[in-house]
């Protein structure tokens, strides 16, 4: 299976803000998709030991694919600056996904506008692309406007090597957060990261190739987010870790 690729300089700056745990299922509950993936709120636990190089980025790694944490500008102060800095970024069409203010002690902090319920761990899909072409849809862009911090959480393993598991044709189909919930059922494993992300600190992520959420469970403060879909080369802000 194909872990998650995170660029990181420092393995112990990654061991410091990342938790390491396990998935459960939900069933029936109020608000939540049935089958909705969330983290088991018991089982977060230290990353092990010498385990942060899994996640380290291959000379295979496209850009894509990568995982990446950065601090941002200091000419950053609100939505506007931000919006102003992502027209910089090389997309020319960057797409919006609009902004969200989320209280603290959310497990899983997504929405589905059209439903009002949450999808617990989830595969973006705006571009539904094939499984062959997975690999080439833009990465989610996302920054944490605070005032208190939030986690990013992300399976460490990617809705293709699950959809090799879940699907007899996995060629033809257009990989889902379904293949996701069947992979559990089948009592597959997998491992859930959850990064602690602070105000002032954003993300890139292959949200349509890795199955991922946001959490602000365990924490004392709401924070906002601002969301954005791009096809930007790597390594445009220093990484943080």
């Amino acid at each position: 299976m194909h872990p998650a690729a995170i660029a990181f300089r420092n393995p112990a700056a990654l061991h410091a803000r990342c938790d390491y745990g396990r998935p459960r299922r939900l069933y029936f509950e109020p608000d939540y998709e049935t089958c909705a993936v969330v983290p088991d709120p018991t089982a977060w636990e230290p990353l092990p030991a010498d385990y942060a190089e899994r996640f380290a980025p291959g000379y295979f790694t496209p850009g894509t694919g990568l995982v990446e944490l950065f601090k941002v500008p200091d000419t950053v102060t609100d939505r506007d600056t931000l919006a102003a800095m992502v027209e910089t970024l090389g997309d020319p069409h960057p797409v919006t996904l609009g902004d969200a203010d989320d209280p603290p002690g959310e497990p899983i902090t997504h929405l589905l506008p059209e439903s009002g319920r949450r999808p617990g761990l989830h595969v973006d899909n705006h571009q539904n692309l094939l499984y062959g072409e997975r690999r080439k849809a833009r990465r989610r862009l996302c920054v944490n406007l605070g005032p208190g911090p939030r986690y990013l959480l992300l399976a460490d393993t990617d809705i293709l090597s699950i959809c090799r598991c879940v699907r007899d044709r996995y060629e033809d189909h257009r990989p889902s957060t379904d293949d996701l919930r069947m992979y559990l059922a089948l009592h597959r494993p997998l491992r859930l990261l959850r990064l602690r992300i602070d105000p002032g600190e954003g993300w890139l992520a292959p949200t349509s190739f890795l199955p991922y959420d946001e959490s602000t469970e365990g924490l004392d403060l709401p924070s906002g987010t601002s969301s954005w879909l791009g096809h930007w080369e790597p390594y445009l802000f220093d990484p943080l870790i």
